[in-house]
């Protein structure tokens, strides 16, 4: 893939289920001055990307599940596989949940949960299964979706008040930094890109600056996001709409078209439907490469009717509550692996072999 289509990769993957209730989140961990929060978040998500890539290029043209053998030893290397293997499919899985519960909120409240799980499971199989570049064009395709999203969400401006933000700076450091962590796991898609090393053509140039560019774009949408939900709903409301991003826009009533939020909607669908799809990939790589000589193709044949199925049965509101506290645990683990890989690698003076 090319420099232009990893950036779109993680833009896609970044900005997917998160959007809706993001800013409810935020609100309950660091109150009206959260979104100085997301500031924080993204400069920090960008120091640890950074780290990520200086990891990579010690290891050219191979991804995070073929270098951890090199660094760490062959069995202790499996190991980590199957931790971040496990993340990747136990991340697809509540995306999943959340997807669903939010589609009957809002969508379908009526229909046959069967329906939603089989058309997730065939678009996923039909686009995981393929080569990356199949992929990645699906992801540049759709990135103008997120244009769209923007711009429905500033259909209406009248109701919003800035007295709502006010005052500012009167939280503690504590909550801002639980505001962090709230925001760090809505950034969560980034560590794909550990998984796509092995696919980028660079030709002489970095990969970092798409990267990052990627999830700056990525932090000013969920700032937006954010600020428009706290501008027009104030503190002591948005403890009592957990979506509020559709809950704006079902409000808003415009002469040729009367439910914005729909519309929204559907158009958010695709964009998490592309982060199944990043997510399922990074899962089968990780299998591909334990069971089917790093061939990840056979592994979306059972991995995704498997999660697609553990998604309907495990569809309750405590499960649901219950998997993003998991989350909120793995996630950060998870994260720091790559970090502690690169001071070892850095330590012992490990590399990789430059692969034709």
């Amino acid at each position: 893939m090319t420099r232009v289509q990893l950036f779109a990769f993680i833009l896609q993957t970044q900005i997917g289920i998160a959007v809706l209730s993001f800013p409810y989140d935020l609100h309950k961990a660091a109150g009206t001055n959260g979104w100085m929060s997301i500031f924080i978040a993204g400069a920090g998500v960008q120091l640890i990307l950074t780290a990520y890539v200086l990891l990579c290029q010690r290891f050219p043209r191979q991804n995070i599940y073929e270098f951890l053998p090199l660094i760490v030893g062959k069995w202790l290397g499996r190991a980590i596989t199957v931790i971040i293997t496990a993340h990747f499919a136990f991340t697809t899985c509540l995306i999943l949940l959340l997807e669903m519960t939010f589609v009957e909120l809002w969508i379908l409240p009526f229909s046959n949960p069967w329906l939603m799980i089989v058309a997730n499971c065939v678009v996923c199989l039909y686009l995981a299964r393929e080569n990356i570049r199949v992929i990645v064009r699906y992801h540049a395709m759709i990135t103008l979706l997120v244009i769209i999203m923007m711009a429905m969400l500033f259909t209406s401006y009248r109701s919003m008040d800035y007295r709502f933000l006010l005052p500012i700076g009167h939280i503690g450091l504590h909550e801002i930094l639980l505001g962090v962590k709230s925001s760090v796991l809505s950034f969560l898609g980034f560590e794909v890109m550990l998984v796509l090393n092995s696919d980028i053509e660079t030709r002489g140039k970095s990969m970092l600056t798409p990267i990052l560019w990627a999830n700056g774009l990525a932090t000013a949408f969920f700032v937006i996001v954010v600020f428009i939900c706290f501008l027009n709903f104030s503190p002591e409301s948005l403890d009592f709409i957990p979506q509020p991003v559709p809950y704006y826009l079902n409000g808003i009533s415009l002469p040729f078209l009367e439910r914005l939020d729909l519309l929204f909607l559907s158009v958010w669908l695709v964009k998490v439907t592309a982060t199944l799809i990043s997510y399922f990939y990074s899962a089968g790589k990780g299998l591909g490469y334990l069971f089917h000589h790093n061939e990840h193709r056979k592994v979306m044949y059972y991995l995704v009717p498997l999660v697609c199925t553990t998604g309907l049965f495990w569809r309750s509101e405590k499960r649901v509550q219950w998997l993003s506290q998991v989350s909120n645990v793995e996630s950060f683990v998870i994260l720091g692996i790559p970090i502690v890989l690169l001071l070892l690698a850095w330590m012992m003076g490990k590399r990789g072999q430059l692969q034709a």
